[in-house]
């Protein structure tokens, strides 16, 4: 298992497109912040402002990052090498959300420095901070789910880029909609921009155990569908 795990990251780091859409993802979440400084309190919750739209670089990277696995057979390899498969794709998953943390985190931990640093901004020393950090967090690791089940759901890049982008869009359409406060409330995404906000309907607590429910789901749906897969 610590080979897989090994494996699994040497293949991230050494891989382009992780690179390439992490560097995307901090500059474009910079752009962004021209627009939805205006509509927030610092940098720090301005950058989370736009996490829920660069949703779309993290369904990028799960294509390619489980697509190219099954194209090349990697992940046929594996199982013939006697990994199990629920150590795979549990391997798959943990590297997975580490790199979308990175992606995702690694930018408003940024915005957050320089708005403390030059703007004199004080998020940091909030008497909710260490739940807030929770939340967003948990919040990234369910959004960050559902690519990857279309990943292993369909195992080709581009038809998992296509139903990704569908249910995103579709996403931010029921968020705009009639049922907008319900929808805003359960989707992870909607979470993110809540928390931006700071104009929350639930306590942290729900938040928490909605994520949950998300990232388990998910998980275990990932586990069936390749549990059931022909790698051949």
């Amino acid at each position: 298992m610590l080979n897989l795990l090994r494996t699994e990251f040497y293949k991230l780091f050494h891989s382009l497109y992780f690179w390439s859409i992490g560097l995307f993802n901090l500059l474009l979440s910079s752009i962004l912040l021209l627009d939805s400084y205006k509509k927030t309190t610092s940098l720090f919750f301005a950058s989370l402002y736009n996490t829920p739209l660069l949703y779309s670089l993290i369904i990028v990277f799960a294509a390619l990052f489980v697509g190219n696995d099954f194209e090349q057979r990697t992940l046929y390899t594996y199982i013939s090498a006697g990994q199990k498969r629920s150590y795979v794709i549990f391997i798959k998953a943990l590297v997975y959300q580490i790199a979308c943390f990175a992606i995702l985190l690694i930018p408003l931990l940024i915005h957050g420095l320089l708005g403390f640093l030059f703007l004199k901004e004080t998020f940091v020393f909030t008497d909710n901070v260490f739940i807030t950090v929770i939340v967003i967090a948990i919040s990234v690791l369910a959004m960050c789910m559902m690519p990857l089940l279309f990943s292993f759901i369909f195992r080709d890049i581009g038809i998992t880029l296509v139903v990704s982008m569908v249910i995103f869009f579709l996403m931010i359409f029921l968020m705009n909609g009639e049922w907008a406060w319900l929808i805003t409330n359960i989707l992870p995404m909607g979470q993110l921009r809540l928390v931006s906000l700071q104009q929350l309907s639930l306590n942290y607590v729900q938040f928490i155990v909605i994520d949950f429910l998300w990232i388990l789901l998910l998980y275990w749906s990932s586990y069936a569908v390749f549990g059931c897969s022909d790698l051949r």
